[in-house]
């Protein structure tokens, strides 16, 4: 029987499997700009023998069988980090000043490709192709709208990725239905005033005026304008600038923030709002204002069918009393981005689920995702390949049987 097969062979490659994870730890790549480990992957995957399609700027897609006439299931692992200085000691740690890979991207690509090479085995046994994406960009999004632009969901029937989550201990795995995670859009306004004396504020325009009221108004926003139970928005101001001198009406002032969000509609009215706050109050004050925005990730909602195969999967391997099925979070993943599909091009049916990688006897793994000592329990690497690898042989050979 193949699942064994793969578990087996897995299990076997756990070694391997640490290795090239802490390889590739040690030398993080930011956004877009991951171009040696892009050629660390490309080589990886040229030598199993498999033809390789490089992405641009970065990213690369390989299928396994891919002149079959069945389904096509795509395995998703990115491989971007952080601009995050590492604290932590071991002998791997970062080589790169101030990146890291702090959210365990690294682990993603070392866990695919495991479960390449174990999938790569049993192929006989595939009645259809397994398209395997490693994908530039995650943390910014970018990634995720290029490789939709490249069209590697086109013709999918079904998209799976994992992350590794020490929010959740070893031998437990998350997953949901429909909206899993959140969206997120990164905004910035601007306010253009006049100066003036500070003695004579009435003579001048000012911008900071201004900001102030827009911050109090999204704020009112929020808690007035928004349905929190159903279609909630949480809303962040990261970075603020203004003025130059204390004795002075500032002539201009700036504001950078986010939002995340569950439902697409409501994100798009909230962004409405945002345009007019901004606009009134930088007429208050007899100035003007200039609202920008950039979507980094629409919301993850799992679709039924494949989250069925990857719960069904997860409690194989688990048990069912390790696998929850009501994972809802606000942070976001640009894998949203491949279900919903971007702007004209389509996305495609799927689902995303988290392996725990905390180890309760073991607290150096009790950091979260993005800390600067993040540092998942290796142990949960092999079991993460395996649901990858398994996700796809069961959809491929099991997939026609689930419910809809």
């Amino acid at each position: 029987m193949s699942k064994e097969k793969l578990k087996e062979l897995i299990y076997n490659d756990e070694d391997q499997i640490i290795k090239e994870r802490r390889e590739i730890h040690q030398n993080p790549e930011l956004a877009m700009q991951e171009y040696e480990t892009n050629d660390y992957i490309k080589e990886k995957l040229e030598s199993y023998g498999l033809e390789v399609k490089q992405l641009e700027p970065t990213g690369l897609v390989a299928d396994i069988n891919p002149d079959s006439d069945g389904k096509t299931v795509l395995l998703r692992a990115d491989f971007d980090a952080l601009p995050i200085q590492e604290t932590n000691e071991f002998d791997f740690k970062s080589k790169n000043e101030g990146k890291s890979h702090a959210c365990g991207h690294d682990t993603h690509v070392a866990m695919l490709l495991a479960a390449t090479r174990a999938l790569i085995e049993v192929k006989d046994e595939l009645p259809g192709t397994v398209r395997l994406l490693f994908q530039p960009g995650e943390e910014t999004g970018d990634g995720g709208k290029s490789v939709v632009k490249q069209g590697v969901t086109r013709g999918v029937d079904s998209g799976f990725a994992i992350h590794i989550f020490t929010n959740f201990d070893l031998g437990y795995a998350a997953t949901g239905y429909n909206q899993v995670m959140a969206g997120n859009y990164f905004f910035e306004v601007s306010f253009k005033g006049k100066s003036a004396h500070g003695s004579t504020p009435y003579l001048g325009s000012d911008a900071i005026m201004m900001l102030n009221t827009f911050i109090n108004g999204a704020n009112g926003a929020v808690s007035r304008k928004v349905d929190a139970l159903n279609t909630p928005i949480v809303l962040n101001f990261g970075v603020i600038s203004a003025g130059s001198v204390g004795n002075a009406v500032a002539s201009d002032a700036k504001l950078t923030g986010s939002f995340r969000f569950f439902d697409n509609d409501s994100a798009d009215e909230f962004l409405k709002e945002l345009q007019k706050i901004a606009d009134i109050s930088a007429d208050m004050y007899g100035g003007s204002a200039k609202f920008t925005y950039n979507q980094g990730a629409g919301p993850v909602i799992n679709e039924k069918r494949s989250t069925d195969t990857a719960v069904k999967v997860a409690s194989e391997i688990f048990g069912k009393d390790h696998v929850k099925t009501d994972l809802r979070v606000a942070g976001s993943e640009d894998f949203g981005l491949l279900l919903a599909g971007f702007e004209d091009y389509k996305g495609m049916p799927g689902s995303y689920m988290c392996i725990g990688a905390r180890n309760p006897d073991d607290k150096s793994t009790f950091p979260t995702n993005h800390a600067q000592n993040f540092n998942p329990d290796e142990s949960a690497f092999k079991d993460g390949a395996l649901v990858l690898a398994q996700y796809a042989y069961t959809f491929l050979n099991e997939g026609e049987d689930l419910k809809q």
